[in-house]
């Protein structure tokens, strides 16, 4: 019975010591850190520099990698079936994670179990903008000839799903307008046709939009937030153009494959609240116009299932589907 205890005690020994050399090793070669949309957009402009800062923290160089298409499915789908090492990593907004999974018709991954939090990078400010050229100036604009012509107004998204679908179809409840969505494999092909006045408006993250606005290739509408932003102080919010329930901001965070080891979610968490943390993180987010959001892989997690009843409930409200 003695030897048998002891035995039980060596494995457990082993097995421990086994998992704390994971995080001691880990990480020992390149981490690939998959962005579920499109190049060019905020999730992907977010994620290179996070890549950027974590190859430094973390001693291996970390590899961005564009999946995008159905929504941000294809993408997450590669981090959810991928071995649970730590070597590949998520880089999502709210639409993969919180609310495509729940109004597929395929689902080819259960977010809750398939996919665990690791940290939560920061949240990017909405602002509804439209061309340069457009006939709308303002909000007020967009409304009135939108009840005057119904079915005529576009609003572009990154996919369906995704907060600027969802950010538009808030819209419409609140202002009693019919407009048609356009949606693209994501945020950056549907601001270019924007831009070129082949879909009306969009609702787009301020740091991937800020550069337009401000150089006169799109023209700011609203902004999606209670306050106004601080990098762009003249655009009016949602609030003060009648419209105090279109909220509109996308969060973006780090998440790995199920049963990755506990220590490597704790080391990977630490290295991303380090960088928001340092002198470099805390100027690209004022830059940026986003808020950071450190804290616990639990605090992520729980966040999730609050995003996930809040944004679904509206996109089933609204009939929307992902075939």
């Amino acid at each position: 019975m003695t030897k048998r205890m002891l035995s039980v005690a060596a494995i457990a020994v082993l097995a421990l010591s086994s998992q704390t050399g994971w995080a001691q090793s880990y990480p020992s070669k390149p981490i690939r850190l998959i962005v579920p949309f499109a190049a060019g957009g905020p999730g992907d402009i977010l994620a290179r520099w996070l890549g950027q800062k974590l190859t430094v923290s973390l001693g291996q160089p970390v590899i961005v990698d564009n999946k995008g298409g159905a929504g941000g499915l294809i993408g997450a789908q590669a981090v959810a079936t991928a071995p649970p090492d730590g070597y590949t990593l998520l880089f999502s907004s709210v639409g993969a994670i919180a609310v495509a999974p729940y109004i597929s018709t395929v689902v080819p991954y259960n977010p809750e179990t398939d996919l665990v939090p690791v940290g939560r990078f920061v949240t990017a400010p909405t602002m509804l903008v439209t061309a340069a050229n457009s006939r709308f100036t303002k909000l007020s604009d967009l409304v009135a000839y939108a009840k005057a012509n119904p079915g005529k107004v576009t609003f572009a998204s990154a996919g369906i799903g995704t907060t600027p679908q969802l950010g538009s179809e808030l819209l419409k409840h609140e202002a009693g307008i019919d407009m048609v969505h356009v949606p693209y494999r994501g945020a950056a092909p549907a601001i270019t046709d924007v831009m070129a006045g082949n879909a009306d408006v969009i609702f787009a993250d301020v740091p991937v939009v800020l550069p337009y606005v401000k150089s006169g290739r799109l023209k700011a509408l609203a902004v999606g937030t209670p306050a106004r932003s601080a990098v762009l102080p003249n655009v009016p919010t949602t609030a003060e153009s009648g419209y105090k329930g279109v909220l509109v901001s996308t969060w973006y965070g780090v998440l790995a494959p199920a049963k990755t080891p506990r220590d490597i979610i704790v080391k990977l968490n630490g290295a991303i609240n380090a960088v928001l943390a340092s002198p470099e993180g805390k100027a690209f987010v004022a830059e940026q116009g986003v808020q950071p959001n450190p804290g616990t892989p639990e605090d992520f997690g729980a966040f999730i299932r609050s995003e996930s009843t809040r944004w679904t409930a509206l996109a089933k409200a609204a009939g929307v589907k992902l075939e």
